[in-house]
This record gives structure tokens, C-alpha cells and sequence, in this order.
């Protein structure tokens, strides 16, 4: 089964190599060790609160966008324009593919979904739902690296501007404006855990915890999770070194008749607060 599967999660980063710049085809390289995290279970019980770690809190979907709280204003489909404006690959450099994320990992998200999609007809595989996710963090990530914490409330939740603001104020001027992720410099990413919450006030909540694998100038340590499945090539032009760096963000959505369709971000992590610890 697990053969099965990691050739299963290999064509996802095969057809990486197909439709982004600079990165190279797939390479037979040694699997990812198994990342902790809390999971929810399809079943009766209270939401856990927020714990500010990756994965700590992980009607219909409209067809044309995902909405996200507070920025119904946003393109967030495949619409022209909606990935703001359009940058450039050029400078990024070559990126190889030498591993693959936990297998088992992969298909327990890729079962939960499609019991999302055929219990509450709600797509979070469509590529509306990539697309608005990785606006989310390009728009969330923007905001906290010029330090307008006041700006996300109404996309973020309450405790989760309180866990960054708290986490940032460690951090230089300079650290903090790395936070930013451009859409260009997001290589890859993948839901961690997927989720279905039933609380003791009825409501049923989906979380969805995505890890995204980015391209960062930062002159810290590597991120191992990424070291094990992407290699960047050494530029030749004298430029800063580029590495690619995870982040990690949870989406929630509540799923309860006549609840807003609109999904909200209830945990955000980036790898360069730890490397800059």
C-alpha cells in the first residue's frame, strides 16, 4: 500500500515539473518522514483550542470562487486577474525534485476530501480552492511583513493575530519583511491534515491544514522539511542564494446550513520565525 501510494503522490510532483519555471523532472529519493500533528476525528467533540503550532487547529461551494472572510472584494477563482499582477519567473532558480512528502499522509487527506466533497458538496481539490489559498497567503503574508496586524481581522481569527503580533515583535525589521511570499515564489504545497469537527453547539467546521513549500533570499539555516524533498540549484549570476522554506497555514470553513461560505485562517507558521530563534 505504501508503494501504491508514494507512486500515487510522486505524479502530483511530476506534474510539478510540467507546469512551474525552473523546476527540474522527478528524482527516486528517500521519502518524508511522517510529520507530527494533531488530528481530528470524524466524530462528536468540542473544537480544541488554538495552540499557535502548524496544525493545532486545523451548503454548497460556490463554483465560480472561493470566498474567504473579509475579502469578498478579491478575485480568488480562475478568473483573469486573479492572481493579481502577473510576475516573472526570471532570477528564480532551478529547482530539483529528489523526494516526496508521507504517502500515508497523502491519501488520508486525499480520502477526507472526497468524503467532504460527496457528504457536504464541498470541492477543496478544485483549483479554485488552490488558487485561493495561495492568495490567502501571498495577501496575509504581505500584511504581517509590513506589520499591519489590523488589517487581518476578518481574515485571520482573533487568537491567530494575537499568536503572530506577539511572535513577530521577536523578530528585526528585516526578518519580519521576509515573512512576504510572492506568488511567483511559491513552489508547492499540499494539505497536511484535513478535518471535520462536530461542536456541542451543532455546528460542523472543516479544517484544512495546508504546508506550502516557497522560495525565500533569507540567510538562515535550512528548512529541513524542504531540504528532503526540493534541491535548489547554485546561481551563477552572484545573486543571493535562494532556499526554499516552508510555511504552514490552516483554513476553517463551517459547513452548517445557511453558515457564511466564507473560510478564515485560524493558524499561521513560518519557517523563518523558528530559523530566526
Amino acid at each position: 500500500m505504501q508503494r501504491i501510494t508514494s507512486l500515487a503522490a510522486c505524479r502530483e510532483l511530476g506534474g510539478l515539473a510540467a507546469c512551474s519555471p525552473g523546476v527540474r523532472a522527478w528524482k527516486r529519493g528517500p521519502t518524508v518522514n511522517k510529520q507530527p500533528a494533531v488530528r481530528r476525528q470524524w466524530a462528536q467533540g468540542s473544537v480544541r483550542p488554538f495552540s499557535g503550532e502548524p496544525g493545532a487547529q486545523c451548503r454548497r461551494m460556490c463554483r465560480r470562487r472561493v470566498a474567504f472572510a473579509g475579502q469578498k472584494h478579491r478575485l480568488l477563482s480562475s478568473q483573469p486577474g486573479a492572481d493579481g499582477p502577473p510576475g516573472s519567473s526570471d532570477g528564480h532558480p532551478a529547482v530539483s525534485v529528489i523526494g516526496i512528502p508521507d504517502p500515508i499522509t497523502w491519501i488520508r487527506c486525499k480520502v477526507i476530501i472526497f468524503l467532504i466533497k460527496l457528504y457536504f458538496e464541498v470541492d477543496v481539490n478544485s483549483e479554485e480552492f488552490h488558487r485561493g489559498v495561495k492568495q490567502a497567503l501571498v495577501h496575509v503574508s504581505d500584511l504581517i511583513s509590513s506589520g499591519r496586524y489590523h488589517r487581518l481581522v476578518g481574515i485571520v481569527s482573533n487568537e491567530t493575530i494575537e499568536y503572530v503580533e506577539k511572535t513577530c515583535r521577536t523578530l528585526t525589521n528585516a526578518q519580519r519583511q521576509q515573512l512576504a511570499v510572492k506568488m511567483d515564489d511559491i513552489i508547492f504545497m499540499l494539505p497536511e491534515d484535513v478535518s471535520v469537527v462536530f461542536d456541542q453547539h451543532g455546528r460542523k467546521l472543516c479544517f484544512i491544514v495546508m504546508r506550502f513549500w516557497i522560495l525565500s533570499a533569507h540567510d538562515g539555516p535550512d528548512d529541513p522539511e524542504a531540504t528532503k524533498i526540493f534541491k535548489v540549484a547554485s546561481r551563477e549570476d552572484g545573486g543571493p542564494q535562494k532556499k526554499i522554506v516552508t510555511a504552514v497555514y490552516e483554513f476553517r470553513r463551517e459547513l452548517t446550513r445557511g453558515a457564511s461560505p466564507d473560510w478564515m485562517v485560524t493558524t499561521v507558521w513560518h519557517w523563518l520565525w523558528k530559523a530566526a530563534e
